[in-house]
């Protein structure tokens, strides 16, 4: 019994650590209002919810929370390199852009896992997931570095697909 409540109240705590700090994130600007609401609603949001945070292939909430702390900053950092790579594609008088539809192929199990990749490619410009067939997704990209699966699978998803993979083990 002891071990039961034990594991709600992390994971309660986790949900609540997990809500405040997206609205940390997406919150602007900074003010002690602003804090003091967003702990409001996390602790709110976190009583309504936690028992819902382990669905969808996730197990422990307590990964989810580290793993979003890991996953926020990689993708953050993937979209400010393709945004400049889109406005000097946009910028440059030649425009060198070379279109065309890349086949890349995910270790990825899990289909949820499968969704939130494809979800991050489309996120970050220049590329656009147009479908998912079993461990292969067909995603457009502005300019084709690689035709190989291998290659395009690397370029596209490589960063992601790790914490992913970490992720929905």
């Amino acid at each position: 019994m002891e071990r039961v409540e034990s594991s709600k109240i992390s994971r309660y705590f986790y949900a609540v650590l997990i809500y405040f700090f997206l609205w940390i994130v997406l919150t602007y600007p900074f003010s002690i209002q602003e804090w003091e609401a967003g702990a409001m609603i996390a602790f709110l949001g976190a009583l309504l919810t936690y028992k819902q945070l382990s669905v969808a292939g996730v197990k422990n909430i307590k990964r989810i929370g580290i793993l979003l702390f890991w996953y926020l900053p990689v993708f953050t950092w993937e979209m400010v390199k393709a945004n400049i790579h889109v406005a000097g594609l946009v910028l440059n008088p030649k425009m060198p852009i070379k279109p065309g539809i890349v086949k890349i192929k995910t270790n990825l199990k899990s289909p949820v896992a499968r969704v939130w990749l494809a979800n991050s490619i489309t996120l970050t410009p220049g590329t656009l997931s147009l479908d998912i067939e079993g461990e292969y997704l067909y995603i457009h990209w502005i300019t084709v570095g690689s035709t190989d699966v291998e290659g395009a699978s690397r370029e596209i998803a490589g960063s992601f697909e790790k914490i992913l993979e970490a992720m929905f083990k």
